[in-house]
């Protein structure tokens, strides 16, 4: 028999997890001078470019957060290792550090809370990165357009509706993303640093609905 997939395998889940991604980039990007934390590409570019014109300061700026999602990958993969219920100690650990994010105020340690964002989102990606069997991204969105377009096009040639089903379903979290990112924005135009707070609102349903799904085992 196939084994039922767990809470975090959801797609459902998969979604809540891309509505935080997409409100956190929007978040940054609205109180920390136009920096998105999610990915690391731009930071990695940036890196580069004032490298090449002789600005040391400003290439460490960008290394910083490289360095935290390195970290948090390594955290993520190291809690799995050492926890079985490593879930649901991530997302406290994500919540956390959300909570003190909300504490940094405006124009003071902004490089400690996109720092801090970027640790958060290593730690979902890497954590928290399958529905079913289909790996995706919660925090980034170019992968899952890949991939969503690779089933459409297997679609199209052989006509099999599983690959539509899945082809829609990661289109499906990229427009949650994009949504999220609408929302996120306004929601930190009104809470400034505040806002940080309310994906924690997201990481404790999961803990409820975690906690309900081992009380029925």
């Amino acid at each position: 028999m196939t084994q039922q997939p767990t809470l975090f395998r959801r797609y459902r889940v998969s979604l809540a997890l891309a509505s935080v991604g997409g409100f956190l980039e929007a978040y940054t990007y609205v109180t920390r001078d136009g920096v998105f934390a999610n990915a690391q590409t731009g930071n990695i570019a940036r890196m580069g470019l004032y490298l090449a014109q002789g600005d040391l300061m400003k290439t460490l700026r960008y290394f910083v957060p490289v360095l935290a999602f390195m970290a948090g990958v390594t955290l993520s993969l190291q809690l799995r290792r050492l926890r079985k219920d490593w879930e649901r100690i991530m997302l406290y650990i994500m919540g956390a550090l959300l909570f003190l994010v909300g504490l940094i105020p405006l124009d003071r340690l902004s490089v400690l809370a996109t720092v801090t964002v970027s640790l958060v989102c290593a730690l979902q990606v890497e954590s928290f990165r399958k529905f079913g069997d289909n790996s995706f991204a919660s925090t980034m969105c170019t992968g899952n357009l890949r991939i969503a377009t690779e089933h459409l096009n297997r679609y199209f040639a052989t006509k099999d509706r599983m690959a539509l089903r899945v082809s829609l379903q990661y289109y499906g979290i990229d427009v949650v993303f994009a949504c999220s990112v609408l929302v996120g924005y306004w929601v930190t135009k009104a809470l400034s640093v505040r806002a940080a707070w309310c994906p924690i609102a997201v990481y404790g349903a999961l803990l409820i609905l975690f906690r309900r799904d081992l009380n029925k085992t």
